[in-house]
Parts: structure tokens; sequence; C-alpha cells
């Protein structure tokens, strides 16, 4: 019995006794022993693979995590963008509107100033355009500051005499009235029509006009200004074309209140009228209504006077597009 065992297996029938030989208990320790192998080499196993899958499943979350970061970011920045574009298209949207409003400005001021260009003509650039708008109305604004132009009164309320023949007021007789005279309140201011120096301002017995102003402009024009109630400059005094000079009066050989206005070039009398109806808007008019006067030699001599500027301007480095706008 020495190479036998005995296993005793009791239930609630008795007890039964079972008996084997050696070599099947080691075959049993065997199994056993293979069995705790296997069991461990899968525990170990299913350890191996659960920390493999954790960290797979902790990367996935890193990645996740990482690409939620970059598409926050990436929306943010589109929304920036979009925003940006949104803000860039309305800037544009205004440049081109402003643009557009140069443009018709200063197309105002080519047809204004008579320097707009035909439609057969190619298309200037815009820099040239507004050098010769700016060159073009500083020129005629030269003129307009040195030859007479605009009424002699600052508040016109009619005109009682015009240029030309007529029956005087006081004498009776048939004469040819030399001015324009302007109906007014005794007093009513008398303004300068240009640039000048006061040659004469006094009371000017022998041609019956009273209190008499002369005014000398350049380039051979003067203004008379007669039956005047007060004298507000001097003789030798420089005015300027605006400056009030005297006020409507009815001195000298008069019948009421009234200022009597003419205008000479070289001792010679011109009829006032186109001067007065003379400005920026209705700038040629003039040269075709009024005769004697060299008007292409004396617009030569202001474009000359134009050109020095502008050359001026260029040699102290300033265009006269900075400088207007400064």
């Amino acid at each position: 019995m020495r190479n036998h065992f005995t296993i005793t297996i009791s239930d609630v029938h008795g007890a039964r006794d079972y008996s084997f030989k050696q070599i099947f208990k080691r075959f049993a320790w065997l199994i056993l022993f293979v069995l705790f192998i296997v069991w461990s080499g899968g525990a170990a196993a299913i350890w191996w693979y659960s920390h493999q899958a954790e960290q797979i499943e902790r990367k996935h979350s890193e990645a996740v995590h990482s690409y939620e970061l970059m598409l926050s970011e990436k929306k943010n920045d589109y929304i920036h963008l979009s925003s940006e574009k949104r803000l860039l298209e309305s800037e544009l949207e205004e440049k081109t509107k402003q643009a557009e409003l140069l443009d018709q400005t200063l197309q105002g001021l080519e047809e204004l100033i008579g320097s707009s260009t035909s439609a057969e003509e190619p298309e200037k650039p815009v820099e040239e355009r507004v050098k010769l708008v700016q060159l073009s109305a500083l020129g005629k604004s030269l003129m307009l500051e040195m030859v007479p132009n605009g009424r002699p009164v600052a508040d016109f309320v009619g005109v009682s005499s015009s240029y030309g023949w007529r029956t005087h007021p006081v004498r009776g007789t048939k004469q040819f009235h030399k001015g324009i005279d302007y109906r007014g309140e005794k007093g009513a201011a008398v303004i300068a029509t240009a640039d000048g120096v006061v040659e004469y301002a006094g009371f000017h017995k022998n041609s019956g006009f009273g209190n008499l102003i002369i005014l000398s402009h350049a380039n051979g024009f003067k203004t008379h200004y007669g039956h005047l109630s007060r004298l507000d400059v001097k003789t030798g005094q420089f005015v300027q074309k605006g400056d009030v000079i005297g006020g409507i009066g009815s001195t000298g050989l008069s019948s009421g209140n009234h200022l009597h206005y003419e205008v000479t070039f070289v001792q010679r009398k011109l009829n006032p009228a186109p001067f007065v109806e003379w400005n920026l808007q209705a700038y040629d008019t003039i040269f075709q209504k009024v005769e004697g006067v060299p008007w292409g030699s004396l617009s030569q001599v202001v474009n000359e006077r134009v050109q020095k500027v502008e050359k001026q301007l260029l040699h102290r480095g300033v265009s006269l597009a900075a400088n207007s706008a400064n």
C-alpha cells in the first residue's frame, strides 16, 4: 500500500474511500502546477494588456484633449479673422464711398473752374487732377483778387441807374452815365471790389461826386465810389477785397442816398455790369463781354505768378496738395 494513497469523501450518506496509486498523486500535482503556471501567465497577460489599454486610453484622451484645444484655437482664429474681414470690408466700403464722393467733388470743382476733361481724353491720375484744379483755382483766385468783381455794396437793395445814356436826375439833361448807381440807406457799407491802394479819399468838388474814394488796383484797373456819407479809409492805405471803405450817402450833386460805382482800365471807363457779375462760376464770361482789356497777357502774368508759387513750394519740398491740406 506504499504505492497507494487514499482519498476519503464524506457526505450525508456516509464516507467513501478511494485508493489511488502514487503516480496519480504526482500527476495531479503536475496538473495543478501547470494550471498555476497558466493562471499566473494569464493573470500577467491580463495585467499587461490592461496596462497597455490604460496607456492607449490615456494617450487617446490626451490626443482628444489636444485636438479639442487646437479646434478651439482654430475656431477662435476663424472668429477673429471673420471679424477682421467684416471690419476690412466695412472700411473698404467706406473708403469706396469716400473715393466716389471725392471724385464727384473733384469733378464738380473741375466743372466749376473749367478744367474738366472731355470723354475722349484719357483719364488723368487723381493727383494730377487735384494739382490742375489747385493751379487753376489759384490762378483764378489771384485774378479775382486783383481785378474788380462783385457788387460794391454789402447789402444789395437794387439799382437806380445803369451804365449808359440817361437823363440826369438833378440837371435834367441827357448824359452818358459812366457807372452804376446802387440804392441804399445812408451809412450802409460800401466795400472794395478788389485788392488795391487808396489813390484818393476826400470831397471832390469838380466831379460832383461829393465824398469820393478812388482805389488803384493791379494791372491798370481803378474803381470809383461816389456820393459817400463817410470815408473809412485814407489816401495811401492798402485795402483788400471785401474791406468796408465807406458808407452810402448823398453828398455832391445827388438827388438821394445812393452809391455811384465806376470801373476804369488805363483811364478808359468800362461798363461795371460784367465785372459785378464776374465770379468763379462764370469766370470766362467777362473775356467775351469786356473788350479793350488785354485778357490774354493778363492771364499769362497770373499763370506765371502761379508757376512761381508752385516752384517755391516744390523747392521747399512741399506740394500744392500737401500745402492746401494743411
